[in-house]
């Protein structure tokens, strides 16, 4: 209650004093607990948005890394093939041709990594609030993604496997071509692929760890 009248002694002074200093400091201190409160809730929110986009890209990290698994089962069956053609001299352009076009499907899957949920957080400073243990497994994650993605891209732009060996599979379509020159597009094509292969298992390794889920079992 405001003093019915001016304070006549220095206790009155110092009780009125009193009650104003813990009025003040009452009132910050509610205004902090309820601003930590919202900062823990953000927080929370954010953890979770973050970890369904994650889990996403773990998904399709998964997907991906199983096709390319199989794509790669696939194309090792047809360079032992390719191979056996060769050694006993049977590699004709048009039995490479068959081989290829009924046997070989040419395509290295590379997983959709979403970062929306993380910018987000970013830009609105979510992540200054959230727990550091969260942050650093978080903040691992989306590290891991942007190095699988320029590893690669790295791939891609200095091995050009994919386009020997389309070169190789026109020039048997017209029955020209060196069987060994196909040997090599091939396995110039594995390399790429046992690449892609290991920077996705790598990947997925990561995602899984930073979600606290279990590695998929390789092969």
């Amino acid at each position: 209650e405001p003093p019915t009248h001016a304070p006549t002694n220095l206790k009155e002074l110092g009780v009125h004093y009193v009650m104003i200093v813990l009025g003040i400091l009452t009132a910050l201190g509610l205004e902090a607990g309820f601003e930590a409160l919202h900062h823990r809730k953000l927080a929370r929110q954010t953890i979770e948005q973050v970890e369904v986009e994650l889990r996403t890209n773990l998904g399709e990290a998964r997907q991906t890394l199983k096709q390319n698994r199989q794509s790669m089962e696939q194309l090792n069956g047809v360079y032992a093939e390719a191979r056996k053609l060769v050694e006993q001299g049977q590699a004709k352009p048009a039995a490479l041709y068959t081989l290829l076009t009924e046997k070989l499907r040419i395509s290295v899957s590379m997983p959709g990594l979403r970062r929306d949920a993380w910018d987000t957080a970013l830009a609105d400073q979510a992540l200054i609030h959230m727990p550091v243990k969260d942050l650093r497994r978080l903040s691992e994650a989306y590290t891991a993604q942007r190095d699988a993605q320029q590893s690669i891209q790295m791939t891609f732009g200095s091995v050009s496997s994919l386009s020997r060996l389309t070169d190789a599979t026109v020039d048997a379509e017209f029955g020209r071509g060196d069987p060994v020159d196909l040997i090599k597009a091939l396995h110039s094509y594995r390399l790429t692929l046992s690449a892609v292969i290991s920077v996705e298992t790598e990947l997925e390794k990561q995602l899984a760890q930073s979600l606290g889920e279990t590695t998929a079992p390789s092969h």
